[in-house]
C-alpha cells in the first residue's frame, strides 16, 4: 500500500514537471494544461485506490451492488458538483475566457484567477476574492471585458444652443486626440446628437485600453480635458432650467404667475410677514 501512495504522489509530481515543459516548449495554453494536468491527476488517483482494495482484498462489487437506494440518492446530491465538474471542462474546452481576463457575469465583475471542478474565482475590483459556480457562469450572459484591445466609452455632455457646435467638434476631437491612452484607431468622434431640455446634447466617443483601472482613468482624464477645453473657448455648459407655475383649484395656470429660476436672481420662496 505505501508503494501505491508514493508511486502515486510521485505521478503527481511529474504530471506538474510536464506541464511546465509543455507549456514552455509547445506554447500550449497555461489553463488548458492545468486541465489535462487535473485530469490525469483524478484518473490516477481513481486506479490508485482501487488498486489499494485489491492489495486489502477488498470486494468493491458487492459492497457497490448493496448500496441500492442510498446509491441512488448520494447520485442525486452528487448531480450539483458532477455538473459544475462537467462545466469546468466546457469552459476550459471554449476558452471563452482565460485566468488574467477581466470578465462580468451573474452581475460581478473582476479578474479571473482560476477555473477549478467547481466554480470560477474572480478578483473583483474591490479587491474581493468571488467564487461562481461554473454551471451559473454557462447559463447566464457572459461578457469578456478584455477580450477585444481597445474599448470604447461614449461621454455625454451639453453645451448652450447659442455655441459653434462645429467649433466645439474640432477643439473637443482636437483636446482627446491628445490624451495619451486613447486610440488613434478607430478614431475619436464628436457628435452632435440632439436638442436637449437645456442645451445642445453632444457625445464624444472614444476608444482605449479594455482594462479596467486604466479604462476608468483615461475616461476621467477625458472628461476633465473636455470641460478644461469647453472654458478655453468660453463655450458654456448649460445649467438645468426648472419652470415653476402656481396653478389654483379651479383655473388654468396664470403665465404671470410662472418663475423662471434660471433668470430669477433669488429663486428661494419668501415667506410673507
Amino acid at each position: 500500500v505505501g508503494v501505491v501512495v508514493a508511486v502515486t504522489a510521485a505521478l503527481f509530481v511529474l504530471y506538474s514537471r510536464v506541464q511546465r515543459v509543455i507549456v514552455r516548449r509547445f506554447g500550449l495554453r497555461v489553463y488548458t494544461a492545468d486541465m489535462i494536468r487535473r485530469g490525469l491527476m483524478g484518473l490516477t488517483a481513481i486506479v490508485a485506490v482501487l488498486d489499494i482494495f485489491g492489495l486489502l482484498e477488498v470486494k468493491i462489487g458487492p459492497q457497490l451492488g448493496g448500496l441500492g437506494i442510498t446509491g441512488l440518492v448520494v447520485a442525486i446530491a452528487l448531480q450539483p458538483v458532477l455538473g459544475n465538474f462537467a462545466g469546468s471542462m466546457l469552459l476550459h474546452s471554449t476558452r471563452a475566457f482565460r485566468p488574467g481576463d477581466e470578465i462580468e457575469s451573474n452581475g460581478i465583475s473582476g479578474t479571473v484567477i482560476d477555473i477549478s471542478h467547481r466554480a470560477v474565482a474572480l478578483e473583483d475590483f474591490d479587491g474581493n476574492s468571488v467564487y461562481i459556480p461554473n454551471l451559473k457562469v454557462l447559463d447566464s450572459t457572459l461578457t469578456n471585458l478584455t477580450a477585444d484591445d481597445p474599448r470604447r466609452t461614449l461621454i455625454g455632455f451639453q453645451v448652450s444652443y447659442g455655441a459653434d457646435l462645429r467649433l466645439v467638434q474640432r477643439v473637443v476631437r482636437a483636446a482627446l486626440e491628445q490624451i495619451e491612452d486613447v486610440a488613434e484607431r478607430p478614431a475619436v468622434e464628436v457628435l452632435a446628437l440632439s436638442f436637449g431640455e437645456s442645451g445642445m446634447d453632444i457625445e464624444a466617443q472614444i476608444w482605449h485600453p479594455a482594462e479596467e483601472i486604466l479604462a476608468k482613468r483615461t475616461v476621467s482624464e477625458a472628461v476633465i480635458v473636455i470641460r478644461e477645453t469647453l472654458a478655453e473657448h468660453d463655450i458654456t455648459i448649460p445649467y438645468p432650467h426648472l419652470v415653476l407655475a402656481g396653478v389654483s383649484e379651479n383655473r388654468d395656470p396664470d403665465p404671470d404667475q410662472q418663475i423662471d429660476l434660471a433668470r430669477s436672481p433669488d429663486p428661494r420662496p419668501h415667506r410673507s410677514q
